[in-house]
């Protein structure tokens, strides 16, 4: 006997409620399964470097000791009664013996506003690693120095003159963080007798110094 109308709807719902059912509880799996991967405890660890001090060098260019020198004395870079071809020579030392860094250093001379004609007259060489000699020859004051030239110019008033251009190096080490220089001055064969009875104050050696 065929079944009723009444039986076939009943199965109908009786069948798509266990469809739901069954999608339910598929879907529910899945929610967990996910839930489970995203709960699982993972190690984690680290490491530290820490670095050492961070220091500034130091910089302190000197001469004979100090930071500013004047010539004085028997030794000094200073002549009176001049004539012309007369000559002076002294000596100084360049350090760097307080610095933690090398450097290269050039030297300027410069005479002060208002000096006398006189300057225009006088040259001055720089030679390195020599002591100065003073005597006279043929009634004439003499001073000389040994060892290499380092640079040579007239002064001039009132401006700054290029003495030392080729940079001299001073490490930080002993014997290599100082340099002795020589100085000779002299009033040329040329000058004429206006500059007679002048006389020039003072010339301020500069020594400009620059690290490596």
């Amino acid at each position: 006997m065929a079944p009723s109308a009444d039986w076939a709807a009943v199965r109908t719902v009786f069948m798509g409620s266990i469809g739901v059912r069954v999608r339910a509880i598929l879907a529910l799996g899945i929610v967990l399964g996910l839930g489970a991967v995203g709960t699982m405890a993972l190690w984690s660890n680290s490491a530290l470097a820490t670095s050492g001090d961070f220091k500034t060098g130091t910089v302190d260019l000197r001469v004979n000791g100090v930071k500013s020198y004047t010539f004085s004395g028997a030794t000094g870079l200073s002549m009176t009664n001049m004539l012309p071809g007369d000559s002076r020579a002294a000596t100084l030392e360049v350090q760097n013996t307080l610095s933690t860094l090398p450097l290269i250093y050039t030297m300027t001379a410069r005479t002060a506003a208002g000096s006398p004609a006189l300057t225009n007259f006088l040259r001055m060489a720089v030679f390195a690693g020599s002591a100065p000699t003073n005597g006279t020859s043929n009634g004439l004051a003499t001073g000389s120095c040994s060892g290499s030239q380092l640079g040579t110019a007239m002064l001039q008033a009132a401006v700054t003159v290029p003495i030392i251009t080729a940079a001299q190096p001073l490490g930080t080490t002993a014997g290599t963080n100082k340099q002795s220089l020589c100085f000779v001055v002299t009033l040329v064969p040329a000058t004429p007798l206006s500059v007679q009875s002048q006389t020039l104050q003072s010339v301020t050696l500069t020594f400009n110094a620059t690290t490596t």
